[in-house]
């Protein structure tokens, strides 16, 4: 199974792509989709939608997971995290794929046994399970692998 892990947002997105079989997680790539501020939010959500199609199509994703919105108090910010990760969602699904969704704590959870852990300890966790020589970077594409990994965690315990 080929696992395309999302960490969407408006400026960055991150992204990691996994394989797995059986007990086994491989890295494969990771990297981060960036817009810019100053174009318009329907073209910043169209770059994100085909970068993210590319992505999964090129990579030969057979399964898409996507990090579920964080409310905050700032009803703009979590505004703009929704129209991203809708057009994150539609990239993997232009893909053919199903999506996923996991929320921050359960990520966390998942690869770090505490789901309140700190970005830090995340990638760090990451960096373990994939047998990487470091964290990966950026820290959204890190977040990214980590939705991965989490996917494949709870596809196996569905088995």
């Amino acid at each position: 199974m080929r696992i395309l892990g999302i960490d969407p947002g408006l400026n960055t997105t991150g992204w990691g792509m996994v394989e797995t079989s059986g007990p086994d997680c491989a890295h494969i790539r990771h990297g981060a989709v960036r817009t810019k501020p100053a174009d318009a939010k329907s073209h910043r959500l169209v770059i994100l939608r085909d970068a993210v199609c590319a992505l999964a199509r090129e990579h030969g994703a057979t399964h898409g997971a996507i990090e579920a919105g964080f409310v905050g108090s700032n009803a703009r910010s979590a505004m703009a995290l929704g129209e991203a990760r809708a057009a994150c969602i539609l990239g993997l699904a232009d893909a053919g794929l199903e999506v996923v969704e996991y929320s921050p704590a359960v990520v966390k959870a998942t690869v770090a046994g505490y789901g309140r852990g700190e970005k830090s300890q995340v990638a760090e966790m990451v960096r373990l399970q994939l047998r990487l020589a470091s964290a990966p970077s950026p820290e959204d594409a890190a977040d990214a692998l980590a939705v991965a990994i989490t996917h494949w965690a709870h596809a196996r315990l569905l088995r």
